[in-house]
């Protein structure tokens, strides 16, 4: 009967055979279901199609049937039955088409319409006929039926074995599964230390970049698991980069809670390429499943809320501070606009120009208002906010000076302790490379060559971690006498001194402003040539102050005030060039710390209108200065 359905005019068009798994999982590991849709190919020229006229279409791998909007193989075989191209498609069952109705009937109605027949492994349909059309329709039902009736069941089970924390899944670096199914941590104690390591330099720097430098800095590298098939679950050990520290950070596992569902898809975003749900982070309280002191941790729950809030605050964008970078501007990320109520941005000039940082509102100018907000240098406001700070801290005691080196001692022990670990871990490698070696037969030298190469990768690995580990100790040497702590002890109760002294970066005086200072509100429009700065401590206090706007010319280079009244008072007596000597005499220099001549003498007298007209001046024709340089 299914042979009767063949026409010649069928043969006369292509064959399609349709080829799909639904996740690239299955692609690989289900082979016998891929052989048996491409040996379709084999039926159809045993129903009569030529070789020549029979197609594969298999582009559609690793891609969910459960809609054709991202089926680009599917897409073009509709298209071609509608053209009347094919004269008969062969699928292996009706889930490999499709998984959804309305994509299934649509195909069955197109076939009907262009006279394309459906065939798979048993049989072939003519949707043109009542009765296979109904046949069709029943398979694309169950089709659709048993995708829901496997998603629920899987979907329900492991959400109850993850209520009960017992759903398996690759665990983080840094734990095994115990012989019970249990967490525990790494046996290996190099692995379990570096972790350590990450969180407390983290809990120090509170920037990951700068736990990425420091790592980087002193040599140290990540563990991480291998997930591929073959060494599945053995450790590596790879350059740290910032996703990888990230991704330590932001991983609840390491505070000992058992966490499923942090991931919801039930947005309406999908994926160009596969047309599956993307994926968006749910907020810490809306987790389903959130299990507390599920195994051992590297940190408490609370700090690993902390950290979170920290690093969402580094970003730089409205609603956080951002980190604290080199920028001459003192309050960036501090300041707020104080008429509309958003965050004041920074602009920086290029060093040549020797300008000071502006402070510019233009939030509401970027979303399309005819002009910014406010704008201010930063000079002004920045030496009024520091000489606030200044008098609300220094009076207080900072004896933070013996915990300061007590800190710096203690990374000093964390980094050699480090150092140590990976050095020993790569001596134990050699070992048990030269071990290898030596138990082959010299005389099977395709294999003795490339052990004996291994070997040497080992050798030479140990020796630039010891020669690393050597330059570190002898930069670390340090050794400070009693009358140098007693100097340290003393400079740290004078805060001024500190934030002068050229040692003090301008991260460290932000870092300093940071922590005594939520948030500076800024006015510079309410009043001309005034700013209003409005300081919100930690505390809750807030101080008001006033702070003169920045005037052009205030900081150009003048000649000494006293200089200008000594010429005032020998100008009705004396010439300019008499004048000149007298006041290089008494030590006095231009603006620009030059010796004074008739020139500039003359320059200041006709400024402040001691002209030669008023007769109180004796002036010679060679005296008379037409440029001043």
């Amino acid at each position: 009967m299914s042979v009767t359905k063949i026409q010649a005019t069928h043969c006369d068009r292509l064959a399609y055979v349709y080829v799909r798994q639904s996740t690239a999982w299955q692609v690989v590991e289900n082979r016998e279901s891929t052989e048996r849709q491409y040996h379709l190919q084999a039926r159809a020229i045993a129903l009569g199609w030529s070789p020549t006229h029979v197609e594969i279409i298999d582009e559609d791998q690793g891609r969910s049937g459960s809609t054709a909007a991202h089926r680009t193989g599917f897409q073009r075989l509709v298209s071609d039955v509608g053209l009347g191209r094919v004269g008969i498609v062969l699928m292996l069952e009706a889930s490999r088409l499709a998984r959804n109705n309305s994509d299934w009937y649509r195909l069955i109605e197109i076939c009907g319409v262009s006279a394309t027949l459906i065939a798979d492994e048993g049989a072939v349909y003519n949707p043109r006929d009542p009765n296979d059309r109904l046949l069709l329709g029943v398979k694309g039902t169950l089709s659709e039926a048993e995708l829901f009736t496997l998603r629920t069941r899987l979907y329900e089970g492991r959400w109850n074995k993850a209520r009960k924390g017992r759903l398996v899944f690759p665990l983080p670096t840094g734990y095994v599964r115990g012989p019970e199914g249990q967490w525990e941590f790494d046996p290996d104690v190099q692995v379990r230390e570096r972790l350590g390591y990450v969180f407390e330099l983290f809990r120090r720097e509170g920037v990951a970049r700068r736990v990425v430098r420091d790592l980087k800095a002193n040599g140290l590298e990540l563990p991480a698991r291998v997930m591929a098939k073959e060494a599945y679950g053995t450790i590596v050990w790879k350059t740290p980069t910032l996703s990888n520290v990230i991704h330590i950070l932001q991983n609840p596992a390491y505070a000992g809670v058992y966490v499923y569902g942090r991931l919801d898809y039930s947005g309406d975003r999908r994926s160009a390429k596969t047309g599956k749900h993307l994926a968006r982070l749910r907020p810490v309280a809306q987790w389903p499943v959130h299990i507390d002191a599920h195994h051992p941790a590297y940190l408490t729950w609370e700090e690993f809320v902390s950290n979170q809030a920290r690093l969402r605050q580094n970003w730089n964008r409205e609603g956080s501070r951002g980190v604290a970078r080199e920028g001459t501007a003192l309050l960036q990320g501090l300041a707020v606009c104080g008429r509309c109520g958003r965050k004041i941005g920074v602009q920086h000039h290029s060093a040549h120009e020797r300008r000071s940082s502006v402070y510019v509102c233009q939030q509401g100018y970027a979303n399309g208002d005819t002009h910014v907000c406010q704008s201010m240098t930063s000079r002004a406001v920045d030496a009024g906010v520091v000489r606030a700070f200044l008098n609300a801290v220094s009076p207080t005691s900072l004896p933070v000076a013996m915990r300061v080196l007590e800190q710096i001692e203690h990374d000093l022990a964390g980094q050699r302790r480090q150092r140590e670990l990976q050095l020993e871990q790569a001596r134990y490698d050699a070992r048990l490379a030269q071990r290898q070696y030596e138990r082959v037969d010299p005389d099977n030298r395709l294999v003795a060559s490339e052990l004996e190469r291994r070997w040497n990768e080992k050798l030479e690995r140990v020796a630039q971690l010891e020669q690393a580990h050597a330059k570190a100790e002898a930069d670390a040497q340090w050794d400070l006498t009693a009358e140098e702590r007693t100097a340290i002890s003393a400079l740290s109760q004078d805060l001024p001194a500190i934030w002068a002294a050229p040692t003090t970066t301008q991260q460290d005086r932000k870092q300093l402003l940071r922590s005594a200072i939520d948030s500076v509100q800024l006015d510079g429009a309410s009043h001309v040539g005034q700013i209003e700065v409005q300081i919100r401590w930690r505390s809750g206090v807030i101080t008001r102050l006033i702070v003169e706007r920045y005037r052009r010319g205030t900081d150009s280079l003048k000649t000494p005030a006293d200089a200008v009244d000594r010429i005032h008072e020998l100008a009705p007596t004396y010439t300019y060039a008499e004048i000149a000597a007298q006041l290089n005499a008494d030590g006095w220099r231009t603006a620009h710390g030059r010796s004074f001549t008739s020139q500039h003498v003359g320059y200041i007298c006709r400024r402040d209108g001691l002209s030669r007209s008023t007769g109180n001046v004796r002036l010679t024709p060679k005296e008379d200065p037409q440029t001043i340089h």
